[in-house]
């Protein structure tokens, strides 16, 4: 028997084992495995607070848990402007599944109480569960923004059934 064929034979059942076990779970949670995302914090930026903005699903079952993570400092923000910049973060855990999608209109309207500056940001967006991201560059000072959220089914076409929620942040950047 050729040298290092034993370890071979070894490591080629171990790969079945785990491929086994992949496979398990992938037929226990419906056919997907994921491994949990990474941070959705910005480089270098500093996690301010997480803000709740539940929405009424517009599949039927229970209302879509929405966190909103804001984030500010951040050097290079994710829209490639210069910063200083609010960054918000938005996730919907579990989401509709693996089949179903959701389609978002998120609105975000901000004013710089400081400078008196305003401005609105939307971001539109597809996915399996209502999450998104947006960066509002507000300039220095304390500013306050309304997220406004139209979520709907992907039913052949977007925005079957939507679903309107708002909610509301401030911070000091």
């Amino acid at each position: 028997m050729p040298a290092g064929s034993g370890e071979r034979a070894r490591g080629r059942a171990r790969r079945r084992v785990v491929g086994g076990l992949i496979a398990a779970a992938a037929a226990l949670t419906g056919g997907v495995v994921t491994a949990a995302p990474a941070s959705a914090a910005p480089y270098g930026a500093e996690y301010v607070t997480t803000l709740r903005c539940d929405s009424p699903n517009p599949w039927p079952g229970a209302p879509l848990r929405i966190r909103v993570d804001v984030y500010t400092g951040a050097p290079f923000p994710s829209d490639g402007l210069v910063g200083p910049a609010i960054s918000l973060s938005a996730m919907n855990r579990g989401g509709t599944g693996p089949i179903l999608e959701v389609t978002t209109l998120t609105t975000v309207r901000w004013t710089n109480r400081t400078s008196g500056r305003s401005g609105v940001v939307r971001v539109p967006t597809r996915a399996h569960s209502a999450s998104w991201d947006a960066v509002l560059h507000p300039g220095r000072g304390r500013v306050a923004f309304t997220i406004h959220q139209k979520i709907g089914a992907l039913a052949f076409v977007p925005m079957v059934n939507p679903q309107y929620s708002s909610c509301r942040g401030s911070v000091t950047l």
